[in-house]
């Protein structure tokens, strides 16, 4: 070791500062892979034995509404049982994660199992008239896409020189991939992290109909118009 006193200083300020960042890259790989929710992050806690990275399957638990778009009011009483209920899913959850003879396959129905047990109860707080407002608000949201939809299609016409056929055709299109969203959605055999694969899969999709349809000089159009949208899709092309 030197005797230059500023000179020792500084190897040691060095040597300082290469150990906290080791131990910062360190500590973030362990985070981002126990958050990442996807079987390319399984952890090995026993040899044979998986664990997803996310101990409550991606799912938020969030009891203060039953859908998209679907924010009822809830009574202090509702809320306070609501919250008892997201409890003891997040408890159960944890307690699922720490079982050592699980496969993940094993693991992942016993998250589905969880979830629906919480769904179920979630909903029976629900009285007949929130109920109902909330079946009245998903038809207005239904409504509403589609007016969008028609409105998105019309533009779209009007830009391209559409017939009747192919409008028709990409109507249809349009249709079909907003149904299997739907059923994607509503399937309470998926985890919420294996929905949000699945609809992506579906959206990479949606272009298909456009280019089965479109001639090549109405769809190298409707690319550019796409690509001129802040830079994103163009919003005729979104099926979902």
């Amino acid at each position: 070791m030197t005797k230059h006193p500023l000179l020792k200083y500084l190897l040691l300020s060095i040597l300082i500062l290469t150990v906290a960042s080791i131990h910062a890259q360190s500590t973030g790989n362990a985070q981002s892979g126990s958050n990442a929710g996807t079987d390319t992050t399984m952890h090995h806690r026993n040899p044979g034995m998986h664990r997803w990275g996310n101990r409550t399957g991606g799912d938020e638990g969030r009891g203060d509404n039953w859908g998209r778009g679907e924010h009822i009011r809830y009574t202090p009483e509702q809320r306070q049982q609501a919250m008892a209920i997201n409890k003891d899913y997040h408890q159960k959850s944890e307690d699922l994660y720490k079982q050592d003879n699980l496969t993940l396959k094993q693991y992942k129905a016993g998250l589905v199992a969880l979830q629906k047990e919480k769904k179920d109860k979630l909903a029976a707080l629900l009285s007949p008239g929130q109920k109902t407002e909330i079946a009245a608000r998903r038809k207005e949201m239904d409504e509403n896409r589609q007016v969008r939809e028609v409105a998105r299609l019309e533009k779209l016409k009007l830009h391209l020189n559409l017939t009747d056929d192919q409008v028709a055709k990409i109507k249809a299109g349009q249709e079909n991939l907003h149904s299997q969203a739907k059923a994607i959605h509503e399937n309470d055999n998926l985890l919420p992290q294996q929905k949000m694969e699945q609809l992506k899969t579906l959206m990479a999709k949606r272009n298909d109909t456009y280019k089965s349809v479109l001639t090549p000089d109405q769809y190298t159009q409707f690319e550019k118009m796409s690509h001129r949208r802040a830079g994103g899709p163009f919003r005729g092309s979104r099926a979902i």
